[in-house]
């Protein structure tokens, strides 16, 4: 028995990495004059590569601004949430992982953005830590074309790291839009009316809302709508990645 600990660290650290096959391993980034120390099963080359979000950006949509200030599209026409945290860009080679991820039931992986998500988040929830979190939902019909909704695997292991409470049925989609691929953001908002409904009231509450990647911010505008009418103080969106071009969400 006292050489399962060993045993558990060593099958940690040789499984390959997901995106080259090289043997994976610990990995060092470095952000500003602070060092971020944190495991991810990715090989050195891999990590290396991986798109750290490491410029200024709007506190609120998480676009580029100079300096960190809230840019002009949150200031003239500010979104239900109140903020944004994304460690990465939505790009090569993390938007391959995702695909891999959401579309071909690589479940998995979902445990990998959360590892590599981890080190950087509670610096960033400790000025507010939420009340609860909450994942982005899916109709039940692509849940069942899918087999799983990946907002909420990937809410399951953060929620385990961070120990925020987890509610899952606090909130659900009750409309199944059709994709919003090529939409702007007006058609987007407009694509989405009426997509969530909560039966909970939120009490004043701070919700954290996961998802995996935020576009245009459609969607988590909708629900943040919705969490605020049933008395949400505070709605924070974590993601993944945050497209900073025209990509699919």
């Amino acid at each position: 028995m006292r050489f399962l600990p060993w045993l558990e660290d060593w099958l940690k650290h040789s499984q390959p990495c997901p995106m080259c096959a090289a043997p994976a391993q610990r990995y060092q980034h470095t952000r500003s004059s602070e060092t971020k120390n944190g495991r991810a099963p990715f090989c050195h080359d891999c990590a290396a590569a991986l798109p750290w979000y490491t410029a200024s950006r709007c506190p609120q949509c998480a676009l580029p601004t100079l300096n960190g200030d809230y840019c002009g599209i949150c200031l003239q026409h500010p979104p239900a949430f109140d903020q944004t945290l994304a460690p990465f860009r939505y790009a090569f080679p993390l938007d391959r992982l995702l695909q891999q991820f959401k579309y071909h039931q690589q479940l998995p992986i979902g445990k990998l953005m959360a590892e590599a998500m981890l080190p950087h988040l509670p610096p960033l929830l400790a000025a507010n830590l939420p009340d609860v979190m909450i994942a982005m939902p899916m109709h039940t019909q692509r849940v069942r074309q899918r087999g799983f909704n990946h907002a909420l695997e990937l809410a399951k292991h953060l929620q385990q790291a961070l120990k925020i409470p987890l509610d899952i049925e606090g909130c659900t989609r009750v409309l199944d839009t059709p994709s919003q691929a090529g939409m702007d953001m007006k058609t987007r908002i407009r694509n989405l009316r009426g997509a969530f409904a909560s039966q909970k009231h939120w009490e004043g509450k701070h919700v954290l809302v996961v998802d995996d990647v935020m576009t245009t911010g459609a969607s988590m505008h909708a629900l943040a709508k919705v969490l605020k009418q049933a008395g949400a103080g505070q709605v924070s969106a974590l993601v993944f990645a945050r497209t900073l071009k025209n990509t699919e969400e």
